[in-house]
This record gives structure tokens, sequence and C-alpha cells, in this order.
């Protein structure tokens, strides 16, 4: 019992890991780059003080998004973002369309995935 248990939670995930990055493929292959590298950073990281940094200054001040730390956390930015849609939080802060396609389109370049 306590060895099928095991096989069936092992099982369940490596179906999850399964999804999950076949999932970035699908979401990769929608967003074509539109704009240069250096200038897709500029706004991601307009985007990221204006509209994260305003909230994270009082809930979280150690998640302070800047230039230097800011592709090291593109892992964590795209899955709170994008996966488990946790960011932005509450109703203070939202983001337009446009804002979510170019932060979505820097992530694809640092080659997270």
């Amino acid at each position: 019992m306590k060895n099928h248990l095991i096989t069936v939670l092992a099982l369940g995930i490596f179906t999850a890991g399964f999804l999950i990055l076949s999932s970035f493929k699908e979401v990769r292959q929608r967003t074509p780059l539109t704009f240069s590298d250096n200038v897709l950073r500029q706004e991601a990281f307009k985007i990221l003080e204006s509209k994260c940094n305003a909230c994270h200054r009082k809930k979280n001040p150690f998640m302070l998004f800047n230039q230097k730390n800011m592709s090291k956390r593109a892992p964590r930015i795209y899955r709170m973002v994008f996966l488990e849609r946790r960011m932005p939080k509450g109703n203070e802060v939202k983001l337009t369309q446009e804002e979510y396609n170019k932060l979505e389109q820097w992530l694809f370049t640092q080659e997270i995935f």
C-alpha cells in the first residue's frame, strides 16, 4: 500500500512538472519579441519600478526590483505573475494588457525556460 502511494505521488509530481514545462512553450510561441533587448529591459524595469515596487516598498521591502537584480528574479516574476497569477496583489495596482505583454516579452529574453 505504501509503495503504491509513493508511486502514485511520484507520477503526479512528474505529470504536473511536464504540464508546467509544456505550458512555457505555448506561451513563448504566442509572444514574439518586437523590441530590442535593451529597450525591452528598460520597459520591463519601468513596469517593475512603477507597479511592483510601489506595493513591495510597503509590504515586502526585501523584494524590491532594481536594474541589478531583475534578471536574477525573472523566474520568480514569471511564476508569480503569469503562472500562479498571485501578483499584482489586491486592487491597488493593476497591469494593463500592454504592460503584461512587455513584461512577458522581456521574461522570454532571460532564457529562464
